[in-house]
């Protein structure tokens, strides 16, 4: 394995390289294009998980119901003319995306 601070040959097992102390880099995607293999990597989000169509049309549908929450007690708060309770609305559904990870 090649440092890529230095340049310099470790052993295949190392962590971190031997003349610089720089953690080694270790690619599935670099074995692969040594091996000449044709099969394609698995595809994966921005948390770690398998990419999924489904969960990621979940959270859409979540994020938009959030928002007719919001716009619910938006329409209240006009109609009343009161907009106080529209301030703890946002923080609460704020911190529940947040939560949520959406």
């Amino acid at each position: 394995m090649i440092c890529t601070g230095c340049g310099q040959q470790n052993q295949d097992g190392e962590r971190f390289c031997q003349k610089c102390g720089k953690k080694l880099q270790s690619s599935r995607r670099m074995a692969a294009s040594d091996d000449n293999s044709s099969a394609p990597l698995p595809r994966f989000t921005h948390h770690g998980l398998p990419e999924d169509r489904w969960l990621t049309f979940r959270r859409l549908v979540e994020a938009w119901g959030y928002l007719g929450v919001l716009a619910v007690v938006a329409a209240v708060c006009f109609f009343q003319k009161t907009w106080w309770p529209l301030y703890p609305a946002v923080v609460v559904l704020g911190l529940l995306l947040w939560f949520r990870r959406i």
